[in-house]
């Protein structure tokens, strides 16, 4: 699994780590953050973690624990449009909502990848355990 996003030099760096790892809960250790070039020239720090094994389904199972009811409900229904030719699923969680717990969302989004251990019975196997996993 991993976990990346990106935090402009307008946002309050610590206050927002901070939610996303409690919301998450994300050691900072497990954590890489780096400064990098916008496109203007402006800062902008880069968050990415990757996690394996036990790390990797705890933080699966956090998230789709305290994924909304209408978000958890779309991503079943697209689940297929959410997955790439290696049985990858992405998911894009709400920053800006994390308060009110975890919703899907496109901007600026929390970009997670769970790439699956063990590909058995096809895609549409997959489909299922995944579905599984977040009901």
């Amino acid at each position: 699994m991993t976990v990346t996003f990106f935090i402009h030099a307008t946002e309050d760096q610590e206050r927002l780590l901070s939610k996303i790892k409690i919301a998450l809960d994300i050691p900072e250790e497990q954590l890489v953050i780096e400064n990098i070039q916008g496109h203007f020239g402006n800062v902008i720090t880069s968050v990415k973690g990757h996690f394996i094994g036990e790390d990797a389904r705890k933080l699966s199972l956090k998230i789709f624990e305290n994924l909304a009811a209408d978000s958890r409900n779309t991503l079943i229904s697209e689940l297929e449009k959410s997955m790439d030719e290696h049985d990858s699923l992405y998911l894009r969680i709400d920053r800006q909502s994390l308060d009110q717990g975890l919703s899907l969302s496109d901007e600026e989004p929390i970009r997670i990848k769970l790439k699956p251990r063990i590909r058995a019975g096809g895609r549409e196997a997959m489909i299922k355990q995944y579905a599984e996993l977040i009901r």
